[in-house]
C-alpha cells in the first residue's frame, strides 16, 4: 500500500511539473506567429474550377446568389476563420531564406492574394446581407494580411501587400455610410494594425540579398569550377527583356564589377524615394535616364521606383480618404475641411453624387487625380 501511495504521489508531482508548453490550451511562442495561421488558411483553400476562379478574381461584381459563388464561399469558411485568427496577431515571420538571393521562393504571395479575394467576396456578401460588422471585419483582416505580407521587405512582397490593402479599401468604401463605425473607432483599429512598411526599407534588402547574392554566387561558381560562372551569368537574364542582349564579359571579375557598380545606386534610389513629390518629379527622370545609359545592369537589378512610389502613394492617399469618408458619414461633409492629404498636405475635395459622394486628391496616379467613391455598392 505504501508503495502504491508513493507511486501516485510521484506521478502527481510529475504531472503538475509539466511545462506550460505541454498543456494543450497554452499557446507557445510559435502560435503567436501570424504566418502559422495563414498557412493553415492556405492549406484549406478550396480548389477552384474555372467559373469559381472567375468569380473570385471579379469579387466586386460577382453575382452573390450564383450557386458557384455560394459553394465557393461555403468551402472557404475554414480558410477565412484562420485569416481572422492571423489578423489578430502582430508578429509575422514567413521563415524566408534570404540567402537564396534571386532564387528566393515566395509561395505565400499568390496564396495571400487568393485568400484576400475570397475575404473580399465574403465581405461583400456580408455587407449586402446588412451584416456590416462582419463585412468591416473582413476588410480589416485583409488589411492586416497585407501588412503581414509586406513584413518580408522584398519589393514584390511590398507590392502584393499594398495591393491587398487597396482591395480592402475597395471593399469597404461603397458601404461606409451604412457601416455605423465612428471615426474614432476606425482610427483606433487602424492604429492597432501592424504598421505599413515604407518601400525605402526594401531597397536595403534588395541591395544585400539580391545584388549581393549575385556577386557571391558568381565567385562561388568560379571557385568551384573555373568558367562555371558563365552559365549563372546567362541565367540571370533568362525571361527578361535583356535575355538576347545581356552584357558579354570576359571574366568573373568583370561580371562582378558590373554588379558592384550598381550597389551605390540603391542608396541613391532610397534618397529619391524619401523626396517630396515635386522634387522627385523634377529630378528622378534625368537620374533614371542617366543610370540606364551608364549601367548595363540597371534594367535587370534596379526597381522602377517611379512606378513603385506611385502605388505606395496611392495607397497612402486612399487610406486617408477612407478614414475621412468615415468621418463624413458620421458627422457631415464639413469634416472634409479638416482632412489632410498625406502627400499634398491639403484637404481632399468633396463632391456629392446622386448616391454617395466622391473624395478627390490633388495627387495623381497614372496621370489622373486619386479618387475614392463612397456609398455606391455594385
Amino acid at each position: 500500500m505504501r508503495h502504491v501511495s508513493s507511486l501516485a504521489i510521484a506521478l502527481f508531482v510529475i504531472c503538475t511539473a509539466t511545462s506550460a508548453a505541454d498543456v494543450p490550451d497554452q499557446k507557445s511562442d510559435l502560435a503567436a506567429n501570424a504566418a502559422l495561421q495563414y498557412w493553415q488558411a492556405f492549406s484549406q483553400l478550396p480548389a477552384l474550377d474555372k467559373e469559381q476562379e472567375k468569380y473570385s478574381s471579379e469579387w466586386n461584381s460577382a453575382p452573390l446568389n450564383h450557386p458557384a459563388v455560394v459553394k465557393l464561399l461555403g468551402e472557404s469558411r475554414n480558410s477565412l476563420m484562420y485569416l481572422g485568427r492571423g489578423s489578430q496577431l502582430n508578429r509575422c515571420d514567413w521563415g524566408l531564406e534570404y540567402s537564396d538571393g534571386v532564387a528566393l521562393l515566395l509561395p505565400h504571395l499568390a496564396k495571400s492574394r487568393d485568400l484576400a479575394r475570397l475575404a473580399a467576396l465574403d465581405g461583400r456578401r456580408a455587407f449586402e446581407r446588412r451584416d456590416f460588422k462582419a463585412g468591416w471585419n473582413n476588410g480589416m483582416a485583409m488589411i492586416a494580411l497585407g501588412r503581414h505580407v509586406n513584413r518580408d521587405l522584398t519589393m514584390i512582397s511590398l507590392l502584393v501587400g499594398t495591393g491587398i490593402e487597396g482591395m480592402a479599401i475597395d471593399l469597404l468604401a461603397p458601404y461606409v455610410p451604412d457601416i455605423g463605425i465612428t471615426h474614432a473607432q476606425a482610427l483606433a483599429e487602424f492604429s492597432a494594425l501592424p504598421p505599413a512598411r515604407p518601400f525605402t526599407e526594401s531597397l536595403t534588402m534588395e541591395k544585400k540579398y539580391m545584388a549581393g547574392w549575385i556577386i557571391k554566387k558568381l565567385r562561388d561558381e568560379d571557385a568551384r569550377q573555373p568558367g562555371a560562372w558563365r552559365e549563372l551569368w546567362k541565367s540571370l537574364f533568362a525571361g527578361t527583356t535583356e535575355e538576347n542582349n545581356f552584357p558579354e564579359v570576359e571574366s568573373v571579375a568583370a561580371a562582378v564589377k558590373l554588379v558592384e557598380d550598381i550597389l551605390p545606386l540603391y542608396d541613391e534610389l532610397a534618397r529619391f524615394m524619401a523626396m517630396p513629390q515635386e522634387q522627385f518629379d523634377a529630378q528622378y527622370p534625368a537620374f533614371k535616364q542617366k543610370t540606364k545609359a551608364a549601367h548595363k545592369l540597371a534594367t535587370l537589378l534596379l526597381p522602377a521606383i517611379d512606378k513603385v512610389r506611385e502605388k505606395e502613394i496611392r495607397t497612402q492617399v486612399r487610406r486617408a480618404m477612407l478614414l475621412t469618408a468615415i468621418a463624413v458619414a458620421e458627422t457631415g461633409p464639413e469634416k472634409v475641411n479638416q482632412s489632410k492629404d498625406p502627400i499634398s498636405g491639403k484637404p481632399f475635395e468633396y463632391h456629392k453624387l446622386e448616391k454617395g459622394f466622391e473624395l478627390k486628391s490633388q495627387v495623381a496616379f497614372e496621370g489622373q487625380p486619386i479618387t475614392l467613391i463612397v456609398g455606391q455598392p455594385k
